[in-house]
């Protein structure tokens, strides 16, 4: 008797789990580049979950081999920076509360208005995250004059006598900015630079 109770508890417990995860609605953005090889394009993917943007993103590069080179996970809020709307508007309001609401239909107006407007700009980060404006050819020489602070040692010397690496720039929550490229000589991906 009691083996059966567990085999039903068993069963009931994966039904519900596949559920949930049936439930995700996960959405796939897919952009190829070059990346790891100039000749070949890889495979850029962004997984996500349509009806929760706040819920896990995934994000991978896969080589025209089909090896997975690069795989990072990151909460959807990670995308928010300082021009999220609802942080503009409490920013540009003072910090007071008297200045924030009228009243209590104005206070739910304007909650639910931010919302919106939160979701429709990490709508947008999202679809622009494989933009065109993200990749660089050979960033290492512009870096070194700008911004070498922010190099990461280990992996940037790898990269500097290599005029066909090509860097992708992503950023994740207020201050932090990461460059990737794929190094022939360790032979993967590598963050060679982590800024503000």
């Amino acid at each position: 008797m009691n083996a059966f109770i567990r085999s039903v508890l068993f069963c009931l417990i994966f039904f519900i789990a596949q559920a949930s995860i049936a439930q995700k609605h996960l959405t796939t953005i897919v952009q190829a580049h070059h990346f790891s090889n100039t000749n070949e394009l890889d495979t850029f993917k962004l997984f996500y979950n349509l009806v929760n943007l706040r819920d896990t993103i995934t994000f991978e590069i896969v080589s025209l081999k089909g090896n997975k080179i690069y795989q990072v996970k990151f909460p959807g809020w990670a995308l928010f920076d300082y021009g999220r709307p609802s942080y503009m508007f409490f920013t540009e309001k003072g910090w007071k509360a008297k200045n924030y609401y009228k009243n209590r239909i104005d206070s739910i107006a304007k909650t639910d208005s931010l919302k919106y407007a939160d979701e429709q700009y990490l709508h947008s980060k999202i679809t622009g995250f494989f933009d065109e404006k993200h990749f660089f050819q050979n960033p290492i020489p512009d870096i070194l004059k700008q911004t070498k602070d922010f190099l990461v040692v280990g992996s940037y010397e790898t990269l500097i006598n290599d005029p066909d690496v090509i860097g992708f720039f992503y950023h994740l929550y207020e201050g932090d900015g990461r460059m990737i490229a794929f190094s022939r000589k360790k032979n993967k991906v590598v963050l060679f630079w982590n800024c503000c």
